[in-house]
């Protein structure tokens, strides 16, 4: 894969692309390449400026596609944001996986751990917590600490998660 990104220096338009970057051009926009080709330019501005990349994608089809180009041209670990979903009935009943996703993702990318991310133009626009309250929010808790249970339980129940008598699914605590 070496090969492919180091032939990127020879494009013309690549070279204008990382100098405009590497200037504080950013953002940076590219278009009339094919999908493989946009994956083959991020993966390369990424190994080249060693600097974060995000690639917006137009919907979630193009962005799991473009996750496994990013990933298998630069050999590095790719992220996807994905767009909230909204639920406009009974919530008890409805999977909250997507939701857990992104907040794991938010989380990672205020922590500053994602070096490429995917994303779509809906999950980019969707507002979400300020950084500092997503940071304050999240608790760790390790084996061989002690916790009050009491204080546990009010901050999982104030994060969203469901006190229940045994914990079957994400978001569940007992």
């Amino acid at each position: 894969m070496k090969q492919l990104l180091s032939a990127l220096g020879d494009i013309p338009e690549y070279r204008a692309l990382t100098a405009a970057v590497d200037n504080g051009g950013c953002p940076v926009a590219f278009s009339g390449l094919s999908a493989v080709h946009r994956a083959h330019f991020a993966a390369g501005l990424h190994q080249e400026l060693e600097r974060p990349v995000v690639v917006v994608c137009a919907d979630e089809g193009e962005a799991q596609r473009m996750e496994q180009d990013l990933a298998a041209l630069s050999g590095e670990k790719v992220t996807t944001l994905s767009a909230r979903e909204f639920t406009f009935h009974n919530a008890a009943v409805v999977s909250r996986q997507y939701e857990h996703r992104r907040l794991s993702v938010l989380r990672a990318l205020a922590a500053g751990e994602c070096p490429l991310l995917v994303c779509t133009v809906e999950a980019i626009l969707q507002r979400t917590i300020p950084k500092t309250l997503l940071t304050q929010a999240a608790q760790v808790l390790r084996m061989g600490e002690r916790h009050d249970l009491n204080e546990v339980a009010d901050t999982l129940a104030a994060a969203g998660y469901t006190r229940c008598q045994q914990v079957e699914g994400v978001g569940q605590f007992a």
